[in-house]
């Protein structure tokens, strides 16, 4: 119900004169009549009318008034104290909201996030860049000593923002944008998830399709053509307990990214945007960008950070995807890392190790003692394929103090 509408109870002597709160029920929907209010609710307001599920048993977000059914009536009540008000009886028919229907919300959302972060892009002058963006481990969805959701958002507008000022300070012509894994935090990889997550499963979905969204359309409309791309990882993998299911491209966060590229594939603000997903039986990517080739992996295949430069190694054996990848990147360990492995024709091989986004691995700082700061990675590849312009950006000291 929106703060400035009040439900009115009656005074006794005019009781009989008021009408009564009726709602009926049924499995789809229902409707009711005699909602009493001493302010007119403002058309699409569907919070208004939170009370009237309460009353009878409902969740309020499993419900909607159905179109063009809101109906109402006014009259002048006398007060106590003198003088008249106003007071408004509604009746409507309400329907329960069907996975369809969150469908439908969903793409509309997602639209508008995309239609609010749309920019005309810059003219032709920047360089012959591309910007890699980094964006590793959100884990939407946990609760740790970095806050629960709400700290996560504050924390990555703050982010975002200061990417932004990076992307103008430095103009490249196209982006790629890097998602090495661990999206959502999913409830099946430790027990102390059931206890610690603040949103659903569902929920942690809509949030990262949103998350997503924002991050995509922000880099996009810095750019003449942007590049997405996405890689399995444990936290999103589809799970029975402990046990993966299906193919390796069975991953909610990839699902999350087909979902986002699909509504964004409704605009043509952001048409210039692509995305590139590994086959379905492959965990690694590797992709072409300007003169380097970039090969990206969650990083659970190994079980410590320092397996990963023989796990790269070992890749031509079996002529995987990241086999002649001259810059890796890899999520998962929720520390930044650089460090050269090896050369080609002469030119040094880096891995990059992409910090998280998430609100803290408690669990790993009491067994460890070590601990990490979110952020996001950022950094230019030009035509030679070699990397330049490296920036960890970190949140703001103000953030951290409001905190």
């Amino acid at each position: 119900m929106s703060a400035s509408t009040a439900f009115v109870s009656p005074p006794a002597t005019n009781a009989a004169s008021m009408p009564a709160l009726n709602v009926d029920v049924s499995a789809n929907g229902g409707e009711f009549t005699g909602m009493v209010t001493d302010k007119p609710i403002v058309p699409g307001d569907q919070g208004a009318f939170a009370k009237v599920y309460a009353l009878a048993g409902l969740d309020a977000a499993d419900y909607r008034i159905v179109d063009d059914t809101l109906r109402f009536s006014a009259w002048e009540q006398s007060s106590r104290v003198g003088g008249t008000k106003t007071l408004y009886a509604y009746r409507a028919r309400f329907a329960r909201i069907t996975e369809a229907d969150r469908s439908v919300e969903d793409v509309v959302m997602l639209m508008a996030i995309a239609r609010a972060n749309s920019r005309r892009r810059p003219p032709m002058k920047s360089r012959s860049l591309t910007r890699v963006v980094i964006v590793s481990d959100p884990q939407i969805g946990k609760v740790g000593s970095g806050g629960g959701m709400p700290a996560f958002l504050a924390r990555t507008t703050d982010l975002l923002e200061q990417l932004d000022q990076v992307m103008m300070a430095t103009p490249c012509q196209d982006a790629q944008i890097l998602d090495p894994g661990d999206l959502m935090e999913g409830f099946q990889n430790v027990a102390a998830q059931m206890h610690t997550n603040d949103l659903s499963h569902p929920a942690q979905l809509r949030e990262s399709r949103a998350f997503l969204t924002d991050i995509v359309t922000r880099v996009a409309s810095r750019h003449h053509a942007t590049a997405v791309a996405a890689v399995p990882s444990n936290h999103a993998a589809w799970r029975s307990g402990k046990n993966i299911l299906g193919r390796p491209s069975d991953d909610y966060g990839i699902d999350c990214h087909t979902a986002v590229s699909e509504a964004l594939g409704r605009d043509p603000r952001f048409h210039h945007v692509t995305w590139e997903f590994p086959s379905d039986w492959d965990e690694s990517l590797a992709i072409q960008v300007r003169g380097a080739i970039v090969g990206m992996v969650h990083g659970h295949q190994v079980g410590k950070p320092d397996g990963i430069p023989g796990w790269w190694k070992g890749q031509a054996h079996g002529s995987q995807a990241v086999k002649d990848a001259t810059i890796l990147i890899t999520g998962h360990y929720h520390h930044f890392r650089a460090q050269p492995s090896g050369a080609v024709n002469g030119v040094s091989r880096t891995w990059f190790q992409a910090p998280t986004m998430d609100n803290g691995s408690d669990w790993y700082r009491n067994a460890s003692g070590e601990d990490s700061e979110p952020g996001i990675l950022t950094f230019t590849i030009d035509d030679a394929g070699r990397w330049d312009n490296l920036r960890l950006i970190t949140p703001s000291p103000a953030l951290e103090v409001a905190a």
